[in-house]
């Protein structure tokens, strides 16, 4: 079955790496670009924040105009966006275009299990989707961040919110929408629709990771307000942590979301 599921899977796959591996090398060649013009006019970023007393200024973008600003700007762009699209890639046609072109007739033929035909196409295109997600946020933290999180501009601090400079939560955005998509387009059965609903839940995926990483947060502090040390460690969370969180959040609704799924074939399993 997992030959089978990679086969049909193929030409996804492709295309997502495809996109991972170009998104990646853009990020490492953009961020040696952006390197290399900051040193030559001796701007001082210090690890994921300017520096304040040096030429940058809070609230200002430390990158020199020009390619510089635009490559960062560019990189965040591909840290939002990037998780998103791989998601869709991978997630959209899963279930969706083998109902409307009915070729899951052919699984069947093969007497293979419906709950087996479900477990594994889901398995290879969320393992795809996490390691092609990983490759550009590994990218980004190590050789971008500290770029990109200067750069001023309408709409970039909001873009942060999409990538929480985590990798954790960067790709657990992927493991998410795949498995939303994957099982709205076996309930729904229509591709476009598929990726419409995919396309408008992302937003409100982040605000809800965003609410159950701060009550995930919450809990972790209650349950240890009995030790001083780690009430203190976990009432000021943080960037990272709360990266973390939120990261647990989608990795439960996306335990959530498969369930659903096994549910949908259950029944649809059982009509006459």
């Amino acid at each position: 079955m997992n030959w089978l599921a990679l086969r049909l899977l193929r030409p996804y796959l492709i295309v997502a790496a495809a996109l991972s591996a170009v998104s990646t090398a853009f990020v490492l060649v953009g961020a040696r670009v952006i390197q290399q013009q900051v040193h030559a006019r001796g701007i001082v970023i210090e690890d994921y924040a300017p520096d304040r007393t040096g030429l940058c200024e809070q609230g200002v973008s430390c990158l020199p105009p020009g390619p510089a600003t635009n490559l960062g700007q560019a990189i965040a762009l591909v840290a939002a966006f990037v998780p998103l699209l791989i998601a869709l890639i991978l997630g959209v046609p899963l279930f969706a275009r083998e109902r409307d072109e009915s070729t899951d007739a052919f699984v069947l033929t093969q007497s293979v299990p419906r709950l087996r035909w479900l477990s594994a196409k889901l398995f290879w295109a969320l393992t795809a989707g996490a390691l092609g997600t990983a490759a550009v946020a590994v990218a980004f933290r190590l050789a971008a961040a500290r770029y990109v999180l200067v750069v001023d501009g309408l709409g970039y601090g909001l873009l942060r919110e999409a990538h929480k400079n985590s990798i954790g939560f960067m790709v657990m955005q992927t493991v998410f929408i795949t498995a939303l998509a994957a099982i709205v387009g076996l309930a729904g059965g229509r591709t476009l629709r598929t990726l419409v609903v995919s396309v408008v839940a992302w937003p409100v995926t982040l605000v809800a990771a965003q609410l159950g990483g701060l009550l995930l947060g919450v809990l972790a502090y209650l349950l240890t307000s009995w030790s001083e040390t780690l009430s203190q460690m976990l009432g000021t969370q943080t960037e990272n942590e709360t990266a973390t969180f939120a990261a647990l959040a989608l990795a439960a609704g996306t335990v959530v979301t498969v369930l659903i799924g096994r549910r949908i074939l259950a029944g649809t399993t059982k009509r006459p």
